[in-house]
């Protein structure tokens, strides 16, 4: 491989890399041969449907340093301080429970409980702002670019699973 090849290829993490969380959004990363780098970004390649694979690591300057592949391939404290740092990062209220669906104007209005509390907002197409993915789960996009989840359509209770499904 040529040195230009070379500093083009991806690194992949594994365990000899060692992260640690700086702040609420970033961390420090030290690979195997003992480069350190700060104020790192971490970023989901595939935010929704796959949470815990390919997440990417970016540099101060906007460039990518790495990558990881699976948390499967870090320590566990390093996986954690990941993990600990999308809690914020991709903070997605959970729909526990909903109170009101009705369309009004050509918007959906949502009356729901969230794991954060009462929340009312409106989603302007249900037709792309609401999604159904694998196991049974929702992700709802309101007018105002909040997302919403609900973890599974089958653990709502009979109410709320009437009131959304003619939606969906």
């Amino acid at each position: 491989m040529t040195e230009e090849a070379q500093k083009m290829a991806m690194k992949f993490l594994d365990k000899t890399a060692e992260i640690r969380l700086t702040d609420v959004f970033n961390v420090s990363l030290r690979l195997g041969d003992g480069t350190e780098y700060n104020e790192v970004e971490l970023r989901r390649l595939f935010p929704i449907s796959d949470r815990d694979h390919y997440i990417s690591l970016i540099d101060k300057d906007e460039k990518q340093i790495a990558m990881i592949r699976s948390y499967d391939d870090l320590t566990p404290e390093s996986a954690a301080a990941v993990k600990a740092c999308f809690n914020d990062y991709y903070l997605i209220p959970k729909i526990t429970k909903i109170h009101e669906c009705s369309d009004a104007t050509g918007a959906l209005i949502m009356k729901v409980d969230t794991d954060h509390g009462y929340v009312q907002f409106r989603i302007r197409n249900r037709h792309s702002d609401m999604k159904i993915y694998p196991e049974d789960r929702v992700i709802i996009r309101d007018s105002s670019d909040n997302r919403y989840e609900i973890e599974s359509l089958a653990a709502l209770d009979r109410k709320s699973w009437i009131l959304i499904s003619s939606y969906l």
